[in-house]
């Protein structure tokens, strides 16, 4: 009889302690967002769907090989760099043998606290872009100005 006290007074507690707020868990996309690029077709200004996409990303260290898909997509998402850095310089090819076309993404970061358990996320300012080397990417076309969230497309690609 003792042990069954004892057992439901420790259930009790458990259950009690276990309780807690949402505010305990970061999963509702509050996190740093990260930069949606779609592609469009220069000549015409339609948008498009690549076969294939290569994506490496220079965060500092050199290229790190970001995005390798063989089938067809019409938009990827592009984490940009947090570590104060004013630019993160873009590598984009549509054969893993030549990711040629370099685009530098200028912009100034600001800090937005979020909550206890998801701290501080970087939000993007004054986003533009430059592309450096053009082929196959010939030019881009700003479409959003900040970076706040992934819901609005940001960049896109012309090809």
């Amino acid at each position: 009889m003792n042990f069954l006290k004892i057992f439901f007074l420790s259930l009790f507690l458990v259950s009690l302690f276990s309780c807690t707020s949402d505010d305990d868990i970061c999963i509702g996309g509050e996190a740093t967002p990260r930069m949606k690029m779609k592609f469009k077709t220069a000549s015409t200004g339609k948008l498009k769907t690549l076969d294939s996409l290569y994506v490496n990303v220079d965060y500092g260290n050199g290229q790190i090989p970001l995005i390798a898909r063989k089938a067809k997509t019409d938009s990827v998402y592009i984490p940009l760099r947090v570590d104060g850095n004013p630019f993160t310089e873009i590598y984009v090819g549509l054969s893993k043998a030549a990711i040629t076309s370099k685009i530098k993404i200028n912009y100034t970061t600001a800090s937005e606290y979020v909550s206890p358990a998801c701290g501080i996320k970087k939000v993007y300012e004054n986003v533009n872009s430059t592309v450096e080397i053009a082929n196959p990417v010939t030019g881009t076309e700003q479409n959003q100005a900040q970076i706040t969230d992934e819901s609005k497309t940001h960049l896109f690609l012309l090809f």
